[in-house]
């Protein structure tokens, strides 16, 4: 079987289109030169890492193999006069320039990240994610696990609107949702790890406000019954006092001791299972 080039006589390139290996040219000599010259370049490039796209001195003593981005007006025996975003590698005693093509990676060591030559400059993978979706766990700061999910170690966080000149509504609602009545939907507050108030659906559909001494035992402090909008609060030693949107039509009208309710012209207090009474309101 022969082999048949892919290319017309005449017509090959001395180098490769991507990584701009050099090739074995007919009747060549010295074609070790060559082959070296295209492995210090796979050396240089594949897996590429990079000491700094910051560092415009050229370091005196480089080690052997060491990489780096070369920034605006890199200064230096051999860096002078490269052009920006250029790969300068210290290979064999020397310097050796790469200049990056559209799509190359690097790993850039001080700032630990990877960066992508987008053709103009080269940019940190955190300046081009712009969607991430399905993730497993995300973690800000710390680390994330099984039981939470997302994990954000800050002093301060900001959550604002998308203004209608950039697209949005300029609204912004935070939206959570719980499985059914009987699950838990709520913000936990805590002091040293231990649970100090909760606030949000707890156990039922009513909106609640619990409190707690030591996080083990709590008490509700507000109650705000969905059924009917009724709002508990609870009093300090005397049962609760609950504010009612609707006004008893009778002195034995049904009521839960503690509710407080009026109109125009009085004051309603339920004192006892559907007793109440009134006080008048005077003009002043």
């Amino acid at each position: 079987m022969s082999f048949k080039p892919m290319w017309k006589e005449g017509e090959m390139s001395e180098t490769s289109e991507r990584l701009g290996l050099p090739y074995l040219m007919p009747a060549q000599a010295q074609k070790h030169v060559t082959v070296n010259e295209a492995l210090r370049r796979l050396d240089a490039l594949v897996q590429l890492c990079v000491t700094s796209r910051d560092i415009g001195e050229q370091p005196e003593t480089p080690a052997a193999g060491a990489a780096y981005i070369l920034p605006p007006d890199a200064s230096g025996t051999a860096w002078t006069g490269q052009p920006a975003d250029t790969i300068a590698v210290y290979q064999d005693g020397a310097w050796a320039f790469l200049a990056p093509h559209t799509g190359w990676r690097a790993f850039l060591a001080d700032a630990g990240e990877g960066a992508v030559f987008d053709g103009a400059a080269w940019r940190l993978d955190s300046e081009t994610v712009s969607r991430l979706d399905h993730l497993e766990r995300l973690g800000v700061g710390t680390a994330a696990d099984d039981t939470n999910r997302v994990a954000v170690r800050v002093n301060s966080a900001l959550w604002t609107a998308r203004e209608t000149a950039s697209g949005g509504t300029g609204d912004l609602r935070y939206v959570m949702n719980k499985q059914d009545a009987a699950n838990t939907l709520s913000i936990l507050m805590q002091s040293g790890w231990s649970g100090r108030a909760e606030l949000g659906l707890t156990g039922s559909d009513d909106f609640t406000l619990k409190l707690s001494p030591d996080g083990v035992s709590w008490q509700d402090v507000l109650r705000a019954r969905q059924a009917d909008g009724v709002v508990q609060i609870a009093a300090l030693e005397a049962g609760a006092l609950q504010l009612d949107a609707h006004t008893p039509l009778s002195a034995s009208a049904p009521g839960q001791a503690g509710t407080l309710c009026w109109d125009s012209d009085f004051v309603y207090i339920c004192v006892a299972p559907d007793t109440w009474k009134r006080a008048v309101l005077a003009s002043w």
